[in-house]
């Protein structure tokens, strides 16, 4: 209890001393034992799906959002390292200002961390960061390629495309593997109503962030320690105590939007609307006709509603 009390307060270690009667190096010494313990069994709770079964299981929500093929969403999640060494202050200073561990993850629909990529300096962006991303990879060149996944054309005939994705913002690479919106078109648009909806369904990611802080507070705080394999068993343990509870909580099927629930509701988020430029020319070309395939499967699915698979 200690362990937890720790992690979601963010409270020192004598504080904890006064409420559990029990010495502050021994209450030190187990919550090291316990990040140690949550680390290892980080495979069993955090992991992408490992066969077709549990990729439809993560997908079908994705599909019914106008998304198919869809994987999970991915983001990078900024950490503040509090007690960052000063040989590594420079590379660690990302655009908020001060030191910072960065973190990729995973999530799906439902906010479950799939994966988990880090420790990263603060000071590396996502375009960098994703290129290391074993995770990515696999996504990439791993099984995930192989995947066949329906869409309606323009003209409303049921087609099938290989290969599943992830969606992000814009601030990632222009990968057939990672889908992100179209930037500066208009509102009312085809590319728009894409962009829109994507976005709203991409918010997942951004909202189990969000959890992750509020939840645990030694992650708001700033991470307090020097340490840079503590501070990543300390992120891992949040992320598995968070699917923990996810796995005890009762699932529906409404989509929870801005106020209530909207079954068909869009919300822009704030984020980069800068384009960015691939520079693998065969990706970037995968990439917008995907795009556009999406885009225009969103506008059919729209009007004739699901694919039916049984035809």
């Amino acid at each position: 209890m200690t362990a937890l009390y720790r992690l979601g307060t963010g409270a020192s270690f004598r504080t904890c001393r006064a409420l559990c009667h029990i010495s502050t190096s021994e209450v030190r010494l187990f919550f090291d034992t316990f990040l140690q313990a949550m680390h290892e069994m980080r495979d069993e709770l955090i992991f992408m799906p490992t066969n077709i079964t549990e990729l439809g299981k993560v997908s079908k929500y994705y599909e019914e959002s106008g998304l198919p093929g869809c994987c999970g969403s991915m983001d990078v999640l900024h950490v503040k390292w509090s007690s960052c060494p000063t040989g590594d202050h420079n590379r660690a200073k990302g655009k908020g200002g001060y030191p910072s561990l960065a973190f990729q993850c995973i999530t799906d629909f439902n906010r479950r961390i799939l994966a988990v990529y880090g420790p990263q300096f603060g000071t590396r962006n996502d375009k960098e960061i994703v290129k290391d991303d074993p995770n990515v990879h696999l996504v990439r060149t791993g099984w995930y390629k192989d995947v066949l996944w329906n869409y309606y054309t323009a003209e409303g005939r049921v087609e099938q495309d290989r290969g599943a994705y992830l969606i992000c913002d814009n601030g990632y690479l222009r990968w057939p593997t990672s889908i992100c919106p179209y930037a500066g078109c208009e509102n009312a648009s085809l590319e728009g109503f894409f962009s829109t909806n994507l976005e709203s369904v991409r918010k997942d990611v951004e909202c189990t962030f969000g959890i992750l802080k509020k939840r645990w507070q030694v992650l708001n705080d700033g991470l307090a320690y020097r340490d840079i394999n503590k501070c990543e068993r300390i992120f891992n343990a949040c992320c598995c105590l968070n699917n923990m509870m996810l796995d005890q909580m009762e699932r529906n099927t409404v989509r929870v939007g801005r106020g209530a629930p909207i079954g068909t509701d869009g919300i822009w988020l704030d984020g980069s609307t800068v384009a960015t430029e691939a520079t693998d020319i065969m990706s970037s070309l995968q990439f917008a006709k995907r795009r556009s395939l999406l885009a225009k499967h969103l506008l059919v699915l729209r009007k004739k509603g699901p694919i039916d698979v049984s035809i």
